[in-house]
């Protein structure tokens, strides 16, 4: 039985599927550890640590075959099943992500969108069904929604958290400021937070200095 994979290296791992599929476009066929790592910003021998945790994936010393090895970080990180998410809080950031392009290919399908004001969910055009927020949960449970995505403002975060969890979904992306509580044996919380992300890269930046 192999080890569980790090919450980390499962990061990296996403990371790097993201990176062969664009390799295979270019047509890339062969890569090595020392190619991916440059690409992905990290030693060779932490590529080769994360891709050790797939299991038997080709010759190291000749590099990967792309194909074979975008193809086992799908299978073995369930990549390959398609999930439908939603998103509550339909303002500038909630309509930009409804009408991201790149959704199409992405094995992800945006099902419904929410908000609380009926006057916003009337002038948005869009061919995606969207809610009251009010209805958040019976529509997640009812379109199988697996992924919610929060882009409301703090004071409303929590409350759209728990109504996407009491419909069921086992993810959500968060983007608003707010620490959203949540049973981490159920739940999957990212946040999102584009002050905290400067806040890191500043710290790095001086760190890096001394």
């Amino acid at each position: 039985m192999r080890p569980r994979i790090p919450r980390p290296t499962i990061t990296r791992l996403c990371i790097l599927f993201r990176l062969l599929e664009d390799l295979l476009i270019e047509g890339k066929t062969r890569i090595s550890s020392t190619e991916l790592g440059t690409a992905l910003g990290v030693r060779p021998h932490s590529v080769r640590k994360d891709i050790n945790y797939l299991g038997e994936v080709g010759d190291i010393g000749s590099g990967y075959d792309t194909a074979r090895l975008r193809d086992r970080v799908r299978r073995k990180l369930g990549l390959d099943r398609r999930r439908n998410a939603c998103v509550v809080g339909l303002g500038r950031l909630g309509s930009a992500i409804l009408a991201y392009e790149r959704f199409a290919n992405s094995g992800y399908t945006i099902v419904a969108g929410f908000d609380s004001n009926i006057n916003k969910l009337e002038t948005i055009r869009t061919d995606i069904e969207l809610f009251e927020a009010y209805e958040i949960s019976d529509v997640v449970r009812r379109k199988n929604v697996e992924i919610g995505v929060i882009a409301v403002p703090a004071p409303a975060a929590q409350e759209a958290a728990d109504r996407l969890i009491e419909g069921g979904v086992r993810g959500i992306v968060n983007f608003s400021p707010a620490l959203i509580r949540h049973n981490v044996e159920t739940v999957n919380i990212t946040n999102m937070d584009i002050v905290r992300e400067f806040t890191i890269l500043s710290a790095h930046m001086t760190l890096d200095r001394e």
